[in-house]
């Protein structure tokens, strides 16, 4: 190699690494403008709406902490009702502990107004004498049940809260109650960690707290960075300032974080650099690799043209001077052919790459989300249940409550005292019944009912309380007539020898109950969801097919189908593109017990990233190889050493004239089945860069294959791989198909690949027999795996495989009345392909047709002959064919001579004359070689003379010897005899093709022209 090609090659290094650096920045930071870009709008948004959702979860506390109080003021309040309506009621434990029971309190105390215990149901660490409790004294002033007082002595381990109500002007009833209850529920409903918890920001960001005060972390996912110091664990207090976007570091994780500032809290944003680092680095290495094969294509192709040309001399013909430069016309038309070709197919990825992962991405948020919601309705179903069992118990409670004061007092059963029973126990109405189910006395307006003997009726159910059953309790429903929502619990009375003499029923409305079901109707669910910057959350009922929510209004309650959506999309698990009233969306699917919930965004949206990354990836690249192909294509001008390459007679590859007219290198027919490769040297330049692209195209491979199968450990569970590989997308002509379909050829291809070469191994240290089955194997496991691979691509992209192996055997049928030819023609055609018998540019000779190969098409195959004359073949009709294809051919000459004549004469004489034919006739490689006789005629001995040559001078050569054999043999006086009239011409001569024939006629005609014009010189010497 010379000095001056290894500065070139050094230079084209150069600029490969400087053009893969500038395409890397550039790549990588443009993906992560355009990821931020998408998250700060996410995260304004979710900033934006965090302040009601705040003011909710605290509106909720409140009113969860309103309602708990009110049910234990409410048993405080009962307690000093009983004490005063003759009820049996008796300052002691044994009856404090009665009404424990019957309350279902934590303890039940009554206390004079100094604070001293007069009866308690159990020991209790209240001193009620400190001014702590002065709140619960207030009973004695305005008569009311007091507000809540909570006591907490963390030493103890003691926290109760108290509840008190006036039973005279010297005493009073305390309840004393655990309130675990109500910090779980504020725990669920109205704490930060509920707020923050359900919101979540692209596929793995999320929401935290820190104090503003101390910088303690009061929220965060990760329960133990709970209590920590924000400052400690990496957070610069300068970046928490409210607005604020930036890069903070948390736990030894990198964050990119947006600031809200409420009240005396900082709630921050977050999402992991992790996330768009992963997205980032796999579309920026795979658009790199590209590009970096790409060039190493074109560089290499040039390199090895460049040698090829150093070693043959520099070939003036192939050059083009321009100046002070000079153009080498072979590498730079094929240079910019492989260049343009690289260019579109950068566009190309880089444009699939973008679109395959921004819908994953988006897939895999608004999977997330659509589980989220479901989550959220299930969580809110489960506590709508909970809180049901909650009144359920609480007014039952109540309920007994109304049952043990009219047992002992049975003539409160009056319309008044039973109003203010039921202000007392906060109850809207009380119904007395007697044993045979009369209504005999109630706090409304509603007399005379009887309880219904139709089990069909709500009311038949209470008739069990006059069979002796202690308690019923109804769901909650909504009432005929006002449609409200309504609750009836009973309890038997009983009479002064406990036997059941009736029941008491009570009517609840529970409003708490209500409005928790209003918050898990579908809209007040699915209202305010984002996904994205315009994305949003619709549903579709499964009853009736029709929008329960939709942004728009006015779809809610019209049909979907009519709407533009379809079948296959109203499912659970759906995730591709529908339409809407004409606008298309990308969007994912989760179902309910009543709903199918979509989380959608706009594609326009979604595939903003696309173009400008594609457009700067294209402009980088057309640059790069623009500045690669004037290197490889100009030279600074010198003179230039004209030279031919000497042939080599067992070179295995050689030129062949193409359809088109052009020269291209091919191997030869029998070279392409031996079992050994090319030494490099003695490739062509288009084979070394043929496996250059192999081992690129390799390397894609066995890289895919690696990704797909170590997935988890490499990306994670919920990686884009992950994602495609579990086939939670829609069947269909979609990228996600497309990926999966080259995922899984990838892993097929790489356990063929070393399938066979283990088979081929084996077969080195096999017999015969044992090579031929592994070879067979081969071929089978060639073969099953192209069906196999059709067969699951063809599932993956939505065509219903068994309805088509069903109808395979229709298919048969049909094939087998009219399309069996034509099917067996493309069969035929695709292992004429698959197997390599031959190819465009190939000579063989099929039948008694000898030619060049033009076309192999689907059904046919054309193929020329020298005369420009073309036969198209069908291709089930191709068999035995005859690859004549190889390096050189030999051309032959039959010559038959008297017997008169001395052999061992023309032998001497052809010795001397051959080699003089060799410079004659340029194109013979090698020879001419006489062969000896061949054969003894009727009439002649014969004698043949061979030569090699190209294939595609093999006719006109054995034309030419045959003028230049009758040449020497006239020279010389040698008797050559008149040919004999064949009347039965041998069956390989009838087969002979046409040309043949013209050849055999023409060397027919030229002896005897030779004969007769020998035959007048003879007589003019006679004369």
């Amino acid at each position: 190699m010379s000095r001056k090609l290894k500065v070139k090659i050094a230079v084209l290094i150069v600029v490969a690494a400087v053009s893969m650096a500038a395409m890397g920045v550039l790549l990588a930071t443009m993906q992560t403008d355009l990821s931020l870009d998408g998250y700060t709008q996410e995260m304004q948004q979710e900033a934006a709406a965090l302040p009601d959702l705040l003011v909710d979860a605290d509106d909720g506390v409140k009113q969860n902490t309103a309602t708990y109080d009110a049910i234990f003021q409410s048993k405080a309040e009962s307690v000093a009702y009983m004490a005063n309506n003759n009820t049996g009621f008796e300052a002691t434990p044994a009856k404090m502990a009665e009404y424990q029971d019957l309350l279902g309190v934590d303890n039940v105390m009554v206390v004079d107004r100094e604070g001293n215990l007069i009866a308690q149901a159990r020991e209790t660490l209240a001193n009620f004498t400190y001014a702590r409790f002065n709140q619960l004294r207030t009973v004695f002033d305005d008569g009311k049940p007091s507000k809540a007082v909570e006591i907490e002595l963390p030493d103890q381990d003691w926290l109760m809260r108290y509840y008190a109500a006036r039973i005279d002007d010297s005493t009073m009833v305390v309840i004393e109650q655990n309130p675990a209850e109500l910090r779980e529920l504020t725990q669920i409903a109205g704490s930060t960690e509920s707020v923050l918890k359900n919101i979540a920001i692209g596929q793995h960001g999320y929401l935290f707290a820190v104090s503003a005060k101390d910088y303690l972390v009061e929220y965060h996912p990760n329960s133990n960075l709970v209590g920590a110091d924000a400052i400690d664990k990496g957070i610069d207090a300068t970046d928490l300032e409210d607005g604020a976007f930036s890069w903070m570091t948390l736990d030894g994780e990198s964050l990119y974080c947006h600031v809200s500032k409420i009240g005396d809290t900082y709630y921050i944003g977050a999402v992991p650099e992790s996330d768009m680092a992963a997205t980032r680095n796999i579309t920026v290495g795979v658009i790199l690799f590209i590009f970096f094969a790409v060039m190493c294509v074109v560089i290499m192709y040039g390199v090895f043209v460049m040698r090829e040309d150093e070693r043959q001399g520099h070939d003036s013909e192939n050059y083009r001077e321009i100046g002070p430069l000079r153009y080498s016309k072979v590498i730079g038309r094929k240079a910019a052919v492989l260049s343009l070709v690289g260019f579109l197919g950068i566009l190309l990825v880089s444009f699939y790459m973008q679109t395959l992962f921004a819908l994953s991405s988006q897939s895999v948020a608004n999977n997330e989300r659509a589980a989220e919601m479901v989550e959220t309705i299930q969580r809110a179903n489960d506590r709508m249940d909970d809180l049901s069992d909650q009144y359920g118990e609480r007014y039952l409670s109540k309920c007994r409550v109304a049952g043990y004061i009219l047992d002992r007092n049975p003539a409160l059963a009056n319309s008044d005292d039973l109003k203010k029973l039921g202000d007392v126990l906060q109850i809207q109405y009380l119904y007395v019944y007697d044993e045979t189910g009369f209504m005999t006395a109630t706090s409304s307006s509603y007399t005379n009912f009887i309880l219904s003997e139709n089990p069909d009726d709500q009311s038949f159910e209470f008739r069990k309380l006059l069979q002796g059953a202690d308690a019923v309790v109804q769901e909650p429903r909504a009432d005929d007539i006002t449609g409200e929502l309504r609750q009836y619990i009973g309890v038997s009375l009983h009479d002064a020898k406990g036997n059941a003499s009736g029941l008491v029923q009570i009517s609840v409305r529970p409003t708490r109950l209500e409005n928790l079901l209003s918050t898990v109707r579908i809209d007040s669910v699915l209202d305010g969801v984002k996904a994205g910057s315009d994305g949003f959350a619709f549903a579709v009922s499964k009853a009736d097919g029709a929008f329960a929510y939709f942004p728009d209004q006015r779809l809610v309650g019209k049909d979907a189908l009519e709407h533009g959506m379809t079948e296959n999309q109203l499912k659970d698990g759906y995730c591709d593109y529908v339409t809407i009233d004409g606008v298309q969306y990308y969007a994912s699917s989760a179902e309910t017990d009543d709903y199918y919930l979509y989380i959608a965004g706009a594609e326009g949206e979604l595939m903003a990233e696309r173009v400008p990354l594609t457009l700067a990836t294209g402009g980088v690249a057309l640059v790069c190889l623009a500045v690669i192909f004037l290197l490889l294509a100009f030279e600074p001008r010198r003179s230039i050493t004209v030279a031919k390459a000497p042939v080599d007679a067992d070179a295995r590859m050689f030129d062949v004239k193409m359809p088109s007219g052009r020269m291209a290198k091919t191997e030869s027919a029998a070279s392409r089945w031996l079992d050994r490769s090319f030494k490099w040297n003695e490739r062509t330049a288009e084979q070394k860069t043929a496996a250059v692209v192999k081992w690129l195209v390799g390397i894609s491979v066995v890289v895919v294959f690696v990704a797909v199968v170590f997935q988890d450990r490499f990306f994670g569970s919920n990686s884009i791989f992950s994602y495609i590989l579990g086939g939670e997308w829609e069947r269909g002509l979609n990228v996600f198909a497309l990926t999966a379909c080259l995922m899984f050829v990838c892993v097929a291809l790489t356990v063929v690949a070393v399938v066979q070469k283990l088979l081929n191994l084996l077969a080195t240290v096999l017999g015969a027999r044992g090579e031929t089955v592994c070879r067979l194997l081969g071929s089978f496991i060639k073969y099953a795996t192209i069906i196999g691979m059709v067969y699951y691509c063809l599932m993956l992209v939505g065509v219903d495989t068994t309805t088509l192996l069903a109808s395979a055997g229709i298919l048969s049928i049909a094939i087998s009345f009219g399309a069996k030819e034509l099917v067996s023609d493309i069969l035929s055609g695709l292992f004429i392909i698959f197997e390599g018998e031959f190819r465009v540019g190939d000579i063989i000779k099929v039948g008694d047709w000898r030619g060049t190969v033009v076309e192999i098409g689907v059904r046919t195959t054309k193929v020329e002959d020298g005369s420009q004359n073309i036969k198209v073949i069908r291709n089930s009709d191709i068999s035995n064919v005859i690859n004549m294809t190889k390096e050189t051919s030999y051309a032959s000459c039959d010559v038959g001579i008297e017997y008169g004549e001395s052999l061992e004469r023309v032998e001497n004489i052809l010795a001397q004359e051959l080699p003089f034919v060799r410079k004659r006739l340029p194109a013979i490689i090698d020879g001419p070689f006489y062969k000896g006789v061949v054969s003894l005629g009727d009439n002649s001995v014969n004698i043949r003379i061979v030569v090699q040559c190209a294939e595609t001078d093999r006719l006109q050569l054995e034309r030419d010897l045959n003028r230049e054999m009758k040449l020497i043999f006239d020279k010389h006086d040698i008797g050559i005899p008149f040919p004999q009239v064949v009347i039965n011409q041998p069956t390989e001569f009838k087969k002979a093709t046409e040309w043949e024939k013209r050849s055999a006629d023409q060397f027919n005609e030229e002896q005897k022209a030779a004969a007769k014009e020998l035959g007048n010189e003879e007589e003019d010497q006679t004369r």
